[in-house]
């Protein structure tokens, strides 16, 4: 049996499909991703498949022309979708969201493919909503998940597939975190990074060291902070005993390392964070699509 998996955009997206993909025997598996973001290009060493193929797509947002590039880029998308599964004849499409999995789940069912379909959040996204009318079966990470009434049979709750990897690096943390009395917090916005976030923790661990100052010789601070505030973070924390970089893949093993994490409200991250029992303090982005972090 061939098997296509669909992901892009975000970690969020790609992660869940990848833990999917390790269950799939490399003959038979095939991966389409986008080739526009850099969760995308951070993701791609971790893809073990016997082809994997990117289309560009852009996402349908906005107004006017805006929009019309977007429903024409998706116009040929689903060509190039086409032309793809065709290639490959897969028996099965499986869609984990994002843009990219729009046209693909779509081409595979105007080719007669059996079309599945993962939401990850409580609130489901707009690729998803409308792969969902025509899908075969729909499968959630949240019980809670609304499903419209005509198409309740076809919802099935399957929670949030975690990989191997995050689990190997989270015991590889917990076994190399010792028992200092220093405080250990990791930060992360995510797989893109959270300016706002960001933002935030420096000005409040600041605060707090105006009115304890030794607070920073009982601190380790990891921080993930994104490409766009890379800088900003490393030069504010250049005096504590911090850790900054851009993106790490190793999430597991920083979160097995911490006491507390703090971070943005995705779902893949609120499930990895429930897996490892730690102490979480989650900042839900304001601006998530349908409010699904505040839910």
């Amino acid at each position: 049996m061939k098997i296509c998996i669909v992901a892009g955009g975000t970690g969020g997206h790609i992660a869940p499909a990848l833990a999917v993909a390790e269950k799939i025997e490399r003959e038979e598996k095939f991966f389409i991703t986008g080739k526009s973001r850099a969760s995308e290009k951070r993701f791609i060493k971790n893809i073990d498949a016997k082809e994997i193929q990117y289309i560009d797509v852009k996402p349908i947002v906005g107004k006017g022309l805006k929009s019309a590039l977007g429903f024409f880029s998706s116009f040929l998308s689903l060509k190039e979708s086409y032309e793809i599964l065709k290639k490959i004849n897969p028996d099965v499409v499986i869609g984990f969201g994002g843009y990219v999995s729009g046209p693909v789940c779509l081409a595979g069912k105007i080719l007669k493919k059996k079309v599945f379909i993962h939401e990850q959040n409580s609130v489901m996204g707009f690729t998803n909503k409308v792969a969902s009318l025509f899908s075969d079966k729909v499968f959630t990470s949240f019980k809670e998940t609304e499903a419209p009434m005509l198409l309740k049979k076809k919802f099935v709750y399957s929670s949030f597939p975690l990989r191997n990897k995050f689990k190997e690096d989270l015991q590889r943390g917990l076994e190399k975190k010792n028992d200092s009395d220093k405080l250990t917090i990791f930060v992360s916005g995510g797989s893109q990074g959270a300016v706002g976030l960001n933002k935030l923790f420096v000005e409040t661990i600041e605060k707090i060291a105006k009115v304890f100052p030794n607070i920073r010789n009982h601190l380790k601070i990891f921080h993930q902070t994104g490409d766009l505030s890379f800088d900003f973070v490393h030069n504010s924390l250049s005096s504590w005993n911090a850790e900054v970089f851009p993106f790490t893949d190793d999430f597991g093993f920083f979160l097995g390392m911490c006491d507390i994490a703090i971070s943005r409200g995705g779902a893949g991250t609120v499930f990895e964070i429930a897996f490892s029992k730690k102490v979480a303090i989650f900042v839900p982005l304001p601006k998530s699509a349908g409010g699904h972090q505040e839910k």
